[in-house]
């Protein structure tokens, strides 16, 4: 009869106490529900595209999303969250234009871009617009531009933050056109609109999915979107450039990132999963709806995207000339 000794019996009870760590596989993957962070308040651009996604996943994976928002400093609070969760799979965030325009905005970010994150999926890109209070009374990006020389500075426009997709989209607008508009930035899009609404700001740049409700109940109206051809879900609106700016050109892209060190299994499924659902006639109909262009990356090309829209606009927060501390 084999006999132990207590060390050795004392070494077998510390191992299996021990917890079990499996490999992922895209096969056992996912097994719990899944946690999406979004930087921005809920009924923005950012939220509305996040829980449709979530929604699609949800039927798809037979797990629940969770759309969490942590909202402030233009989308860099939920994204300095979310850089510190496990890295299981199981922990997303949803960034966009804004985080790539953060990455040379703020001087100091307690997070970084590229290297705490690891790239899941691209999700699709939607056109910013430019909006006005109705009441304004101009019908035109033309008459709008009019309408600014004449009053020099007393115009408001509002942004969801300072060093924003929609805050850039205004000052490239201002100075391609001429004009002196005054800022207003607010913690994010849904608010700024529900302002837009009410008259307490005359003009925004806002995404089409954050102002297309408002503008369907005739609380907005959307003078001109700023992608360089029409969006699909509304040919009748014309673009910037030819209704009044040629060269004028902005939109937002969404995407998935997680944590670095995120199995490559989770994100080859979780990539794959996206890819399934922004191509699903549902998912694209959905998207329509809002303005929405879907769109598809592999990880590694998605990488090379973010790097390269980082690099992009670096180049247009200092020729703006715009940081925060």
């Amino acid at each position: 009869m084999m006999k132990f000794t207590r060390r050795a019996i004392a070494t077998v009870a510390l191992l299996a106490a021990l917890p079990i760590s499996l490999p992922v596989t895209a096969q056992s993957f996912p097994s719990k529900p899944l946690h999406l962070v979004v930087g921005f308040p809920p009924g923005g651009g950012s939220d509305t595209l996040a829980r449709t996604l979530g929604l699609r996943l949800t039927e798809q994976l037979g797990q629940p999303v969770v759309v969490e928002n942590r909202p402030g400093a233009n989308g860099n609070i939920g994204a300095e969250i979310a850089a510190k969760l496990p890295a299981d799979g199981y922990n997303l965030l949803l960034i966009s234009l804004s985080q790539a325009i953060n990455a040379s905005l703020y001087v100091k970010l307690k997070y970084n871009l590229v290297k705490d994150f690891t790239p899941v999926a691209m999700i699709g890109s939607v056109p910013n617009t430019v909006v006005i209070f109705p009441e304004m009374g101009v019908t035109s990006v033309k008459e709008l531009i009019a309408r600014a020389k004449k009053e020099p500075g007393k115009i408001s426009y509002a942004s969801s933050g300072l060093g924003s997709p929609e805050h850039l989209a205004g000052e490239i607008f201002s100075s391609m056109a001429g004009i002196n508009m005054i800022h207003v930035p607010y913690k994010g899009s849904g608010q700024s609109v529900i302002d837009l609404a009410a008259g307490h700001v005359m003009v925004g740049f806002n995404t089409l999915p954050s102002v297309i409700a408002q503008s369907k109940a005739g609380k907005v109206r959307i003078l001109a979107v700023t992608t360089p051809k029409r969006s699909p879900s509304n040919p009748d609106v014309p673009t910037v450039a030819e209704a009044a700016i040629p060269g004028f050109e902005m939109a937002t892209w969404y995407a998935l990132v997680a944590p670095t060190g995120t199995p490559t299994a989770a994100v080859k499924r979780l990539n794959e999963e996206v890819a399934k659902a922004v191509n699903s006639q549902e998912m694209k109909t959905r998207m329509a709806t809002f303005g929405a262009d879907p769109q598809v990356m592999a990880p590694d090309e998605l990488g090379s995207y973010i790097r390269s829209e980082i690099d992009k606009f670096q180049k247009v927060v200092k020729a703006i000339g715009v940081q925060v501390e």
